[in-house]
């Protein structure tokens, strides 16, 4: 974790008295660590290769991640700019694209996700515990989760490490080996 995670993640701890906040950031920078490690040494030119599969490329995860981050912070009453262009490639059901042009450069894409998880987190720390108990009526979760908490803790850490187990496969595919160890 770098320095500047490590100086957010430990303000987070002290903004907020919300356990729900607290063990949300715990969890998603432990699963951003992961990201890293599985990401840092693909070859940027395959960054936006499907491989001959139809398996998700990394640059469509991680751009779909940070969407979706952008997206939990809305339905806990926030704000965050997100594109049209983020919306159509990266919403739910969209398609992952053989056209590296369409997507931003592996660089991009890792800095766009630790952003928005960062903003996302940073947000999720200033929430009063009253948030997190709110319904998820007149949501896309409504019947599906109870809570905007459980929302959120979906969204940041049940969310990601589901697709960043996608980049685990996708590795193998493209022939490369454990990121882990």
């Amino acid at each position: 974790m770098d320095s500047r995670t490590h100086t957010i993640k430990e303000n987070q701890m002290t903004i907020t008295q919300s356990p729900v906040a607290v063990t949300i950031s715990g969890s998603a920078f432990f699963t951003e660590k992961l990201m890293h490690m599985i990401c840092n040494d693909i070859d940027e030119s395959k960054f936006a290769d499907r491989v001959g599969t139809t398996i998700n490329h990394p640059a469509f995860v991680l751009g779909h991640l940070a969407y979706y981050f952008g997206v939990c912070v809305q339905l806990l009453g926030g704000e965050v700019e997100l594109s049209e262009n983020e919306s159509t490639l990266y919403q739910h059901g969209a398609d992952c694209l053989d056209d590296e042009s369409v997507y931003l450069d592996k660089a991009s894409c890792i800095a766009q996700y630790n952003t928005r998880l960062e903003e996302a987190l940073g947000f999720v720390a200033s929430c009063d515990a009253e948030v997190f108990d709110r319904s998820t009526a007149g949501t896309p979760f409504e019947g599906r989760m109870d809570t905007l908490g459980q929302v959120a803790a979906f969204m940041l850490v049940g969310h990601p490490a589901f697709h960043i187990g996608q980049l685990s496969a996708w590795r193998r595919v493209a022939g490369m080996g454990s990121a882990t160890g």
